[in-house]
């Protein structure tokens, strides 16, 4: 049998599946079908490097799951002239019946799929783009955290017995001002609470930091423009404008707005069986946090658009509250598409496409 040294690959395709952790990378190579490689190399691309030697010549195509290592692995690949495939983990072929995961098993599954084109790939953002989208997301972590530290300082009133009428959203100056002058009954309780307040001030202090940040980032050249457009629909402040352009970046690559509402999760979920089709609710899939903006926004248009009233109150005798504000959301982001798409200002009669 010849080694993999005195075989040729000039002219193939080689397809390598890489199953990413911090130390270890598992690694798959496979060639027509077959297997050239698979095993455990050193967590850095310059092993996954000298592995590819093995097929010196192959047009190749490299595939990881997208996730916690983001896309540097993908960055280095391009540069060196390959293919890359990130792939969502959710959309990933699953084999019926078989419940053994291991790492191996990954990466094999990723070689074998991309060799017979079944994977789903994520669009990858540009370096910068990536950077603003975390000025935009750091925000929204900032702002958990705070609320985490609310749900702390209330859980430790409640374990000494003290009620308080709680306000919503963020406290204000004042009522964290009544929190410090609360009696407790010694200095010890008193001081572990005062770190809490402590850390719900440095929050706070945080993330109007950060908003700053944001919203200079929206009078960038980038964004300017986009963001006066998105501004005209009533509803619709700044940070829910950054909502939609840093998450989605270029409109242009979705189709139709049937494939952006999918990607966003609005899209109601379907089950079909012969001539009965039963349509469940929206998918969920995608963008978590652009989602909930939208609904906000939704909410607001509502009060401020008389049209979008009507179509509100419409579904909503047939379908329920809840699921006739997700239609709504579902179709301002329609209509945000198309105007960003046209370079149109926001009409109170735009019908979505």
């Amino acid at each position: 049998m010849k080694r993999y040294s005195d075989l040729t690959y000039k002219g193939k395709s080689a397809f390598v599946g890489v199953d990413v952790h911090r130390k270890r990378w598992d690694v798959t190579i496979v060639v027509e079908g077959a297997e050239i490689f698979g095993g455990s190399i050193p967590g850095s691309y310059e092993s996954l490097k000298q592995m590819l030697c093995r097929v010196e010549g192959a047009t190749i195509t490299v595939v990881y799951e997208a996730g916690y290592f983001g896309y540097s692995l993908h960055d280095k690949v391009r540069k060196d002239g390959m293919a890359c495939i990130v792939t969502p983990p959710s959309l990933i072929p699953q084999e019926y019946g078989n419940h053994i995961k291991t790492d191996r098993r990954d990466s094999r599954k990723l070689a074998h799929f991309a060799a017979k084109g079944l994977l789903k790939r994520v669009w990858v953002p540009s370096e910068a783009e990536r950077g603003h989208r975390q000025v935009l997301r750091r925000r929204s972590q900032l702002i958990g955290d705070r609320v985490r530290t609310q749900n702390r300082i209330k859980a430790e009133l409640r374990y000494y017995g003290i009620e308080l009428d709680e306000p919503r959203g963020k406290w204000s100056k004042v009522y964290v001002e009544n929190l410090r002058r609360l009696r407790l009954a010694d200095r010890w309780s008193r001081e572990s609470l005062d770190r809490l307040l402590e850390e719900y001030e440095f929050l706070s202090g945080q993330i109007v930091r950060q908003t700053t940040l944001l919203r200079e980032l929206a009078e960038t050249v980038e964004y300017r423009e986009e963001i006066r457009l998105l501004q005209t629909i009533p509803g619709v402040g700044m940070i829910a404008a950054m909502h939609l352009v840093l998450e989605l970046q270029d409109m242009s690559r979705f189709r139709n707005g049937e494939q952006l509402a999918a990607y966003v999760g609005l899209t109601p979920s379907q089950y079909s069986s012969a001539d009965k089709i039963r349509l469940g609710r929206i998918t969920r899939v995608g963008k978590n946090q652009l989602r909930g903006a939208l609904v906000e926004v939704a909410w607001r248009l509502i009060v401020k658009d008389g049209r979008m009233r009507q179509v509100y109150e419409h579904l909503k005798v047939r379908t329920g509250a809840k699921r006739a504000i997700v239609a709504v959301a579902r179709r301002t982001l329609l209509i945000m598409r198309r105007m960003l798409l046209d370079g149109q200002v926001y009409r109170p009669a735009s019908l979505a496409q």
